[in-house]
């Protein structure tokens, strides 16, 4: 046993510099600049006067020197006018000349400087770079809601507070170093996704590279219609829940016997789920009278099944959203445990529709019955849309500045599809062209993962260093190294009852706020990811664990993913407005 725990850490480790190596760290991923030392003091930066320059008020309200295991910052904490924080770590010994702006997730409310999918990026890793973040203007829990009662906290989450941090981020860098940064990117995943895209649209100038995560940026409709659906589909008349967590391995087993993975691995990975549709004849119907329903799904479960997978629509054809739950991802499906018990997207869907998402004040809303999801209630929702949506596809604007754009999106993803990517990566190409798209845009898809991470499949992955190297350097990224953390014995094909459980995890859970990266974990699998619409297939040669013996092949599988209307008529161009308040309420300008 010895011998062979030895050998298997002795594979991580090897695995794990193969992914360093293919990663792209000992090769030059971006320009080498020198460090710069600032040009005055930190507590200095407390006195200045930084409102003309970020053209709002702004306070600042503390300003130290922090010392962390990367090096000592100088820490600032300020205010932009009315309520936005914000916090700015400006390396005091080794800043080479770039800044980094993370996003919030869920609906923010707290400062989190954590710089994840970076895990492998050297200036990072080292505390190289000038790292900013806000609470978009209000503060509490992820899941609070009750800050939109104010109209102009609704501005500041949709798009103010993201722009007036990266304005006053540089400000302060000019202040501190003599200097402005060389270099901008901001990364996010979920709504920092969301930010991410936002921040393209709305303003180019801001970030030379951006990395868009899972973007929750179909926002109005992702939190009614989408969260909504997996409620009220999954519900019997009575309110009762249908199918619970502990049933999703069986469904999980039956995708996974019947849908190909196309990259000539039987792993469970799914590098395209929709090459395959869900058939009620995949799964063991249980007889009426059945004790042991390890291995089988009751019609009622398998019917709910069904509609989850379809997604929110309705009897007249109307598609309210890019697609449904997606193949492969059931072991993390929001259901609750028990028949009367709340689901995830219940707890994200109800808050949103309560406070965020109509116009007006507090909605009389406790449960999805208060708001059937019609065509009448989606043009409700559809108000806001300009508001707080980021589905603009005319990144003209971006793209002439030299600005990158790496956008990704985990195949399991239970909390924001990922047709929505594909969907948008497709309106950019159709508005602005295959070859001006290619000049800055790349979508990848991670096979098996959840969202943001987590999963069966690779998810250790580095979009920082790509990003840098295609921005500084020209070299767009052909491809993303992802590693697997740890092997999953449990693939989802065991035999009946031995399947994994579910794995719904809260995506919501804050890592540790610090400037710098962390070191990434050991891995025993390397695995390629090609930018859409290619996947990577295994050559026969070699390894099935090595990322160098995957190809690329163009999956046409794609185009069975299409995107109805209503949902469609709100991914295009030029489909935001500015707002302000106005006696108390949004006016769009």
């Amino acid at each position: 046993m010895v011998g062979s725990s030895k050998k298997l850490f002795n594979t991580a480790v090897l695995l794990t510099f193969a992914w360093l190596l293919l990663s792209g760290l000992p090769v030059r991923a971006a320009q080498n600049l020198p460090a710069v030392r600032p040009v005055t003091a930190c507590e200095k930066l407390s006195a200045l006067s930084l409102s003309e320059q970020v053209g709002e008020k702004v306070s600042i309200t503390g300003a130290s020197e922090l010392k962390t295991e990367k090096g000592n910052f100088c820490k600032i904490s300020a205010t932009i006018a009315p309520e936005i924080g914000v916090e700015v770590m400006l390396p005091t010994e080794k800043w080479t000349q770039r800044f980094l702006q993370v996003g919030c997730g869920g609906l923010c409310g707290n400062i989190n400087l954590n710089l994840s999918d970076a895990s492998g990026c050297m200036p990072a890793m080292n505390g190289e770079f000038t790292v900013a973040a806000t609470d978009m203007g209000h503060s509490g829990s992820m899941m609070d809601a009750s800050w939109a009662a104010d109209p102009q906290k609704r501005i500041d989450f949709a798009w103010r507070a993201n722009h007036l941090t990266a304005k006053l981020s540089k400000a302060l860098i000019e202040a501190y170093y003599g200097q402005k940064a060389k270099y901008a990117y901001f990364m996010g995943c979920s709504d920092g996704g969301r930010e991410a895209l936002m921040e393209a649209q709305r303003y180019p100038d801001d970030f030379d590279g951006i990395s868009a995560g899972a973007p929750a940026a179909f926002f109005q409709f992702q939190n009614s219609f989408y969260h909504g659906w997996n409620v009220v589909a999954n519900q019997r008349p009575d309110g009762s829940f249908i199918l619970l967590k502990d049933r999703l391995p069986v469904l999980h087993r039956a995708v996974l016997s019947h849908c190909p993975t196309l990259s000539g691995v039987k792993d469970g990975l799914l590098q395209n789920p929709w090459a395959c549709r869900f058939s009620a004849a995949w799964v063991k119907q249980c007889d009426k009278n059945q004790k042991d329903t390890t291995d089988c799904l009751t019609p009622e479960e398998t019917q709910a099944a069904e509609r989850l997978y379809r997604g929110a629509s309705d009897s007249a054809g109307h598609q309210f959203v890019p697609a449904g739950l997606p193949l492969g991802s059931e072991l993390r499906w929001p259901v609750p445990d028990t028949a009367d018990g709340h689901s995830m997207s219940e707890m994200m869907v109800l808050p949103a529709l309560q406070w965020v998402l109509l116009q007006g004040g507090r909605q009389n809303i406790s449960a999805m019955t208060d708001f059937p999801l019609n065509a009448g209630n989606f043009a409700a929702v559809a108000q806001l849309a300009p508001l707080y949506n980021a589905a603009n596809t005319n990144l003209s604007a971006f793209e002439q500045r030299g600005g990158k754009l790496i956008m990704w999106h985990g195949l399991a993803d239970d909390s924001v599809s990922p047709a929505f990517s594909v969907d948008y990566y497709r309106g950019v190409s159709k508005t602005l062209g295959q070859t001006v798209t290619d000049r800055f845009l790349r979508l990848f898809l991670l096979p098996g993962v959840g969202h943001c991470g987590s999963g069966e499949g690779y998810d250790q992955i580095d979009l920082l260093t790509p990003l840098m190297a295609w921005t500084e350097l020209g070299s767009a990224p052909k491809e993303i190294i992802t590693g697997k953390r740890q092997q999953v014995a449990e693939s989802g094909m065991l035999p009946a009852g031995k399947a994994p459980s579910a794995q719904q995890q809260f995506h919501g859970v804050s890592k540790p706020s610090q400037p710098y990266a962390a070191v990434p974990v050991a891995v025993t699998a390397t695995r390629p990811v090609f930018p859409y619409p290619y996947i990577a297939r295994y050559s026969g040669k070699g390894s099935a664990d090595d990322a160098a013996n995957y190809v690329a092949v163009k999956s046409a599988e794609f185009d069975r993913l299409t995107l109805g209307k209503p949902a469609s008529d709100f991914i295009g161009p030029d489909n935001q407005k500015a707002y302000r308040v106005q006696d108390g309420r949004l006016v769009a300008e």
